[in-house]
C-alpha cells in the first residue's frame, strides 16, 4: 500500500520550485526535499546578475498571486529585487531548512521509486520527482572557428565577471536579444568601444516603466483590495495581447506600427534604421520593450555589425565581410541551449526507457505539459508547451503546482503505488496542442528558440491562460493508470 504522503524530490529552487514546495506545505505533503545545485535559492535571478538584468513582465503580476509585495520600486523590477523577494519568500515559508544545497542531479532510475543520483555521489530514493530546474538555464555559447585562442577576456552575459572592469576596454557583445538590448545601454558609456554583432533585429516597443511612489506603495499594503486591482488590471492588459498571436491582422498591424514609430523617433541615421528592422512578423520572435537601447546604439563608440562572425583569433573577431574588429572583451550575449529540461541528466523511466529517446522519437511534449508516459510518479513544471508570448509563466507554474498536487492526492487517496499517464492520453493532447498552435504568428517561418530542429514548437502555450488554467483544473482519472 502506498504511503499516505508521499516523499517527493523536487529539483531546483527558481519560483517554479519554490511555488510546489510552499503549496505542497499547505496541502498537508511535507514529506519533501528541494535539491538545489547552487548555494542559495532564486535559479534564473541569481544566475543572471549582469548590468541592467530586469523582468519584461510587470512586478505586481510577475510573484506568486498568494505572496503579494505591495513595495514593488517600479513597474517592471530589476533582477535583484526579483531575487530579494525569492529570498523573502524562502525565509517565510521555511524552506531552506528543506534544501539540499550543492546537489546536482545526475540521473533519476525508476523502479517502483525514483533513484536518485548527484553528483557528488550521493544516492536518495523517493517515491515522487518533480523537475523546477526550468527550460532556459543552460548558457548558449556560439561556436566560433578559434574562439579558444582569444587571449582577452570572454564571458557569457548569464555568467558575469564582476571582477572584470569594462572602463576603457574594447569590447565586443555578441547577440542582440533580451540581454544584450539590458546590458549595452549599462556598459556604452563605460567601454572605449563597443562592437554589437546582431544576427537578426528584433521587434521593440517602448518601455513603460514609472516608479511607483511611496504614496501608492503605502495604499496597496493597506488596501488589499487595491493591489488586486491593480493585478487584475495588469493581467487583463497583458491577456488582450494573445490575439497578436493568433495572427489578428489588426493587432498586427497596429503592433508593428507602434514598433516602427518608437524606430523611427530614436533613430535617425536611415542605414541603422533598415539594420535595425525586422522582416518577419511581430510576435515570431520574443517582442523587446526599451527606451534606452536604440539611442546607446547610437554613441559615437559603438558600431553594429550584422555581417556573421566567421573566426576569430587572440586579439579579436572576423566577420563575413573580411573585417577583422579587435576586442579585448567578448561578452556572449546569446541566450540559452532551447529547451535543456534534461541537460547533464539522465532521466531513466520504466523498462529502461530514456526520456531522451522518448522526446527524440515523437518530439518534446507532455501531457498537461506536466506528464510523459513511462515515466510514473514524475512531473515537469515549466515543461513542454507551457511558455508564454504574451503574459507571466507564474500563472502557468501556480496552476502545474495546483494539477501535480491533484496527481499526489489522486494516487495516495487511491492507495497505489504510482500514478502514470496513458501514452494515449499524451499522444491526443500533444495532438491538441500543436493543432492550436497551426496559423499562430510562431509559424511564420522565422527563426527562433520556440521551434526546434524537428519543426515541431515544443515551448509555447497555443491558447490563453484562462484557457490553460481551466483545463488544468481538473485531474481527469482516465487519463491515468496505477499500480
Amino acid at each position: 500500500m502506498a504511503k499516505v504522503t508521499p516523499k517527493i524530490a523536487i529539483i531546483g529552487s527558481g519560483f517554479s520550485g519554490m511555488c510546489m514546495a510552499i503549496q505542497l506545505q499547505k496541502a498537508g505533503l511535507t514529506d519533501f526535499t528541494i535539491y538545489e545545485k547552487a548555494d542559495t535559492v532564486g535559479g534564473t535571478w541569481r544566475d543572471n546578475t549582469y548590468p541592467g538584468v530586469a523582468c519584461d513582465v510587470p512586478s505586481h503580476l510577475y510573484s506568486y498571486s498568494f505572496e503579494p509585495n505591495p513595495n514593488w520600486a517600479k513597474t517592471y523590477s530589476s533582477g535583484g529585487e526579483i531575487q530579494s523577494y525569492l529570498e523573502h519568500c524562502a525565509d517565510k515559508y521555511a524552506l531552506r531548512e528543506k534544501i539540499t544545497f550543492g546537489a546536482t542531479l545526475v540521473s533519476a532510475r525508476y523502479d517502483g521509486g525514483w533513484h536518485l543520483t548527484f553528483a557528488d555521489g550521493t544516492v536518495e530514493v523517493v517515491d515522487f520527482l518533480i523537475s523546477g530546474t526550468g527550460s532556459l538555464h543552460v548558457p548558449a555559447y556560439p561556436s566560433i572557428a578559434g574562439l579558444d585562442q582569444f587571449a582577452g577576456t570572454a564571458f557569457h552575459s548569464t555568467r558575469w565577471q564582476h571582477g572584470h572592469n569594462l572602463e576603457g576596454r574594447d569590447v565586443a557583445v555578441i547577440g542582440s536579444a533580451a540581454s544584450a538590448l539590458q546590458l549595452i545601454p549599462e556598459i556604452v558609456d563605460k567601454v572605449k568601444s563597443l562592437t554589437v554583432f546582431q544576427r537578426t533585429p528584433n521587434w521593440v516597443m517602448p518601455r513603460q516603466d514609472p516608479d511607483y511612489s511611496e504614496g501608492r506603495k503605502l495604499l496597496f499594503g493597506k488596501f488589499d483590495w487595491l493591489r488586486k486591482l491593480h493585478r487584475l488590471h495588469i493581467y487583463l492588459t497583458y491577456e488582450m495581447r494573445f490575439p497578436l498571436f493568433r495572427n489578428s491582422k489588426l493587432l498586427q498591424r497596429y503592433s508593428q506600427n507602434q514598433a516602427h514609430k518608437h524606430l523611427e523617433e530614436q533613430v535617425a541615421d536611415a542605414a541603422l534604421r533598415a539594420k535595425l528592422t525586422p522582416d518577419y512578423p511581430i510576435g515570431c520572435k520574443r517582442i523587446l520593450a526599451s527606451n534606452v537601447y536604440f539611442p546607446a546604439l547610437q554613441r559615437g563608440n559603438v558600431t553594429v555589425v550584422t555581417d556573421g562572425i566567421v573566426g576569430a583569433d587572440a586579439e579579436g573577431l572576423t566577420d563575413t565581410a573580411g573585417t577583422h574588429h579587435a576586442v579585448d572583451t567578448i561578452i556572449h550575449a546569446t541566450g540559452f541551449k532551447p529547451f535543456s529540461l534534461l541537460e547533464g541528466m539522465e532521466i531513466v523511466g520504466k523498462d529502461g526507457l530514456q526520456m531522451a529517446d522518448y522526446f527524440a522519437h515523437g518530439g518534446v511534449r507532455a501531457h498537461k505539459t506536466v506528464s510523459v508516459p513511462g515515466f510514473p510518479n514524475f512531473a515537469f513544471l515549466t515543461g513542454p508547451n507551457s511558455g508564454l508570448g504574451h503574459n507571466s509563466a507564474i500563472l502557468m507554474i501556480e496552476a502545474q503546482v495546483d494539477y501535480i498536487i491533484g496527481c499526489i492526492k489522486l494516487m495516495a487517496g487511491k492507495s497505489t503505488l504510482s500514478i502514470d499517464v496513458k501514452a494515449t492520453a499524451a499522444n491526443q493532447y500533444d495532438q491538441h496542442v500543436q493543432t492550436g498552435l497551426e496559423g499562430s504568428v510562431w509559424h511564420a517561418g522565422c527563426k527562433s528558440w520556440y521551434v526546434g530542429a524537428d519543426g515541431r514548437n515544443h515551448t509555447l502555450w497555443p491558447g490563453s491562460t484562462l484557457r490553460y488554467r481551466r483545463e488544468m483544473r481538473v485531474v481527469d482519472v482516465d487519463d491515468f493508470v496505477f499500480e
